[in-house]
């Protein structure tokens, strides 16, 4: 009989299967009874955050400052981080929230939920200030230095089993890390126009930097790598997209490719003005494409024209948080028309929802898989 994990590893080198696997990330699911109860009903949990290998800064010194902001309705948590270089300091600050209040003598405990849930952060100050910046993010770069991590990652694989399956975490690439995480989406489109010399520079020091992490995972014994770009259209515009985001692709494809990897990007977002850009790359896996009533390509569409490609799609998380049974069964079984026979597809959920929407949304989705979640698709 065929485990969850041989059935997820199968469609992602294009193997035909029994049946359509169903995902989520393991930092999402509320653990307890109607999770076991799920993942007897082959729910896989995908292990998306551990890497195969480590990371020092020798010469950087990071200091954080940890503060809670308390209001009437919201708790918050606020990370100051400095990074301290021979050739200056630049800081950023992070928010991470929550809708719970805490009780009066309730210690502070971990932000989320009451049970294990992914936290989520938003960046409120980027590191990257102004001109004089990129030579502080630069030494930043250039002092990383990579080590494998393999040991503690086959370990982890052990504990994982048959139950999911393990995505190595890569992060994002050079373009997403500067719009996302160092510059900011508005800084970076400044700089590109105002400092274009100084924008490339740095977009190919971490190009070259990255380069190695993805060597190192070809050397290791994971086998999918996971690069969480977030890619949206509306952000990530054809032109970038075209200059920035598919050399890398392509160069990191050969990488992973030559050693047998699997390579996995995260595109959750609106991707109809990028479909055929995405179709020139080597990804062999887009996951988290979100169909419409969130994302604006039907998957149909998008399978017509990636036809070599896998797509873990991600159930739109607007109806679990606010669909009735009927809703969720019937867009489930036209989800599975539009992909019929099945091949080349999983159906993951990674974004966050309401714990009270957990159990009627999934117990629908399962039984929908399980009558008409057969390899060929029959409906």
């Amino acid at each position: 009989m065929i485990n969850k994990r041989e059935r997820i590893e199968g469609v992602i080198r294009h193997k035909t299967m029994d049946r359509i696997p169903w995902t989520i990330y393991k930092d999402m699911i509320p653990w307890g009874e109607a999770e076991l109860k799920f993942r007897n009903a082959n729910l896989s949990l995908c292990h998306h955050h551990f890497s195969v290998y480590s990371m020092r800064r020798p010469n950087v010194e990071i200091k954080e400052e940890t503060k809670f902001v308390f209001d009437k309705s919201q708790e918050r948590k606020i990370i100051v981080r400095t990074y301290i270089t021979p050739v200056g300091e630049i800081s950023s600050v992070q928010e991470i929230g929550s809708d719970n209040v805490l009780d009066p003598g309730e210690p502070i405990r971990r932000f989320g939920c009451e049970v294990d849930q992914l936290e989520l952060g938003w960046i409120r100050k980027y590191p990257f200030k102004d001109i004089s910046d990129y030579k502080i993010l630069e030494y930043i770069i250039k002092d990383t230095i990579y080590e494998p991590n393999y040991e503690e990652y086959k370990k982890t694989n052990r504990i994982v089993g048959s139950e999911g399956v393990m995505m190595s975490r890569m992060g994002k690439t050079p373009f997403q890390s500067m719009l996302y995480e160092l510059l900011g989406p508005e800084k970076c489109l400044l700089e590109f126009y105002d400092h274009p010399a100084k924008f490339q520079s740095l977009y190919e020091l971490i190009f070259e930097k990255e380069k190695e992490k993805y060597k190192m995972f070809a050397d290791s014994p994971a086998n999918i790598a996971w690069c969480p770009d977030n890619i949206t259209a509306m952000i990530t515009s054809p032109n970038f997209f075209k200059k920035f985001c598919l050399p890398f692709y392509n160069q990191m494809a050969d990488i992973l490719h030559e050693k047998d990897k699997i390579f996995v990007v995260h595109m959750d977002g609106q991707l109809r003005a990028l479909v055929d850009l995405i179709a020139e790359t080597k990804i062999d896996v887009i996951e988290a494409f979100t169909p419409p009533p969130t994302g604006n390509l039907p998957i149909s569409e998008a399978r017509n024209i990636w036809k070599d490609k896998v797509i873990w799609c991600n159930f739109p998380e607007i109806l679990i948080a606010t669909s009735d049974a009927k809703t969720i069964k019937d867009y489930t079984i036209e989800l599975l028309k539009s992909v019929a026979p099945g091949d080349n597809f999983i159906l993951g959920f990674t974004e966050n929802f309401p714990l009270d929407r957990w159990e009627m949304p999934f117990r629908v989705i399962a039984k929908i898989l399980d009558k008409y979640g057969k390899i060929p698709i029959k409906i």
